[in-house]
């Protein structure tokens, strides 16, 4: 490497050797040590060529003595060591940062977490600490290849660390999570600054050659010394907030508040209990009637996940429903769902209740599972269900964010003549560009406009304005939570096609609703 002959070497004072200032320094050393006390001295400098290549000596310098004790001359042993250095710099790289993006691996960024939360507990500061979880990378892994997946994390890295100042430490602690530590910040509402820059730069897609990929960020970020005593306790409160994030929708940064810890700890407690809980049978479907609004006749049922844990008793949908998903075990369930609510279906029609609609939500991660068409299929084939009464719910988000993958499967869904139901409109972005390109026949209202429709012109203006849209494009619209007679009320005086909620019936087991199906209407009390 150094390019050293030892005939161009022999016999030449070490100042023909090109240093940098630490080399100059090393060698001075080495001077005064051996001329000091006559012994041996032993080190490492780098050096430069003619040509400006970089290598390393290992420098053994020896004084040799005359008879009577006065050093005569020096040797100096010269060995190249260059691949051998650069061999610790690669293990001492690999070490501590992340070999795709290049950014701090988790092991640099605990001791810099560290060295910032010292420094400004000396020094009377604020640390801002953010975690960063990609929402959907999972989908862009599956669905376009592993390779995308890594552009794309790469990609991401880039436009973190452009959002952040240049003292800031951006690093990538495994798969699609990524932290910020912000040493010396004024308040939380610089975090809140650099939580929306981040957000933004995460919207765009992202491209690579005919590929396209979209993620988002759910944002947790807390604050030392406000809330947390050291480094560790910083980086699990970011972590509860940045789960805060994800359950409130993704696509936003959360701080960190005390009541998180709780959270954090009963998500978890239910992510245990979850796991296995198909197979022991702690699942049940309950079923909820729907009802023409005009005529009161039952159009129909929803099918919806109970859970009875032997350990936390009932738990709520809304506790549960979300973890499943995190927890990438909705496919599996949700495929569950399916054959539970075929074989009612069947056990209806011998009861006399026949072809009774029943509809099912689907999750995203089942969505995007390859052969969902051909796996319904096979469900009604081994049960006998009419696929022609089956429904399958979507919500808006599950659109917009998979528009290009999921279209060939909804068309595929419609051809076994099941319908699809757009379910929470409203909530999300009410494009009607995807109304009109996917194969929709049902709309359904969600709760938050129904609540106030008996009492605020507003909501019941919002009402009126999504049911002659919907019926402009040959839709049937459904309204979600109704629990008064005066929001049923509004509900016929608007049109409304079909609404379901407590007013009507309550979820209940299959069996326990025979007698309600087949009398086949609504009924309210004392009627």
């Amino acid at each position: 490497m150094s390019g050293l002959e030892a005939s161009a070497v022999m016999g030449k004072p070490i100042s023909f050797l090109s240093v940098d200032a630490e080399g100059a320094a090393s060698l001075e050393e080495m001077w005064k040590q051996v001329a000091s006390t006559g012994g041996h001295w032993e080190g490492d400098v780098w050096c430069r060529s003619a040509e400006g290549d970089e290598y390393a000596l290992r420098i053994s310098a020896t004084a040799l003595r005359t008879e009577n004790g006065r050093i005569d001359q020096y040797v100096l042993l010269l060995s190249d060591i260059t691949e051998r250095k650069r061999d610790e710099e690669r293990i001492r790289y690999q070490a501590n940062y992340d070999a795709l993006t290049g950014l701090p691996n988790r092991s640099l960024f605990t001791d810099r977490l560290q060295q910032a939360v010292l420094s400004a507990s000396r020094g009377q500061q604020r640390v801002g600490l953010m975690f960063i979880d990609l929402d959907g990378f999972k989908a862009v892994n599956d669905n376009l290849g592993h390779d995308m997946g890594d552009f794309l994390l790469k990609e991401a890295a880039k436009r973190i660390s452009s959002c952040v100042r240049e003292y800031d430490t951006v690093a990538r602690l495994g798969g699609d999570e990524f932290t910020v530590v912000m040493p010396n910040i004024e308040s939380s509402r610089d975090g809140a600054i650099v939580g929306q820059r981040i957000l933004k730069s995460l919207d765009a897609p992202f491209v690579w050659g005919d590929r396209v990929g979209r993620v988002s960020g759910s944002i947790g970020i807390a604050m030392f010394p406000e809330d947390a005593p050291d480094a560790e306790t910083l980086l699990r409160n970011a972590d509860a907030a940045m789960y805060q994030a994800k359950s409130q929708g993704k696509a936003n940064y959360q701080f960190y508040t005390a009541d998180l810890n709780q959270e954090v700890h009963e998500r978890q407690t239910i992510k245990e209990g979850l796991i296995g809980a198909l197979e022991r049978q702690e699942f049940q479907v309950h079923y909820q009637p729907r009802v023409s609004v005009a005529k009161g006749a039952i159009t129909g049922v929803e099918a919806l996940l109970r859970w009875k844990s032997p350990e936390l008793g009932e738990v709520p949908p809304d506790k549960f429903i979300s973890v499943l998903e995190e927890a990438g075990l909705m496919p599996d369930v949700g495929t569950w769902i399916i054959e539970q609510a075929c074989r009612q279906q069947v056990e209806w029609r011998k009861a006399g209740v026949d072809n009774m609609r029943i509809a099912i939500n689907l999750s995203v991660r089942q969505l995007r599972r390859p052969g969902l068409a051909a796996k319904i299929r096979e469900i009604a084939e081994q049960t006998g269900a009419n696929t022609s009464r089956l429904e399958l719910e979507l919500t808006e988000i599950m659109l917009i964010k998979d528009a290009e993958s999921c279209v060939t499967t909804l068309w595929e869904l419609r051809e076994l003549g099941i319908k699809l139901v757009l379910d929470d409109f409203g909530t999300g972005y009410s494009s009607l560009t995807y109304l009109r390109r996917f194969p929709l026949e049902i709309i359904k209202i969600d709760t938050l406009f129904i609540s106030g429709i008996a009492t605020s012109s507003d909501d019941a203006d919002m009402a009126k304005t999504i049911i002659d849209m919907g019926h402009g494009l040959g839709k049937t619209i459904v309204a979600e939570g109704v629990e008064t007679e005066e929001q049923l009320a509004v509900l016929r005086t608007l049109g409304c096609d079909d609404a379901q909620g407590f007013l009507f019936c309550p979820p209940m087991k299959g069996s326990e609703l025979n007698l309600l199906l087949a009398r086949g209407r609504w009924q309210k009390a004392g009627g």
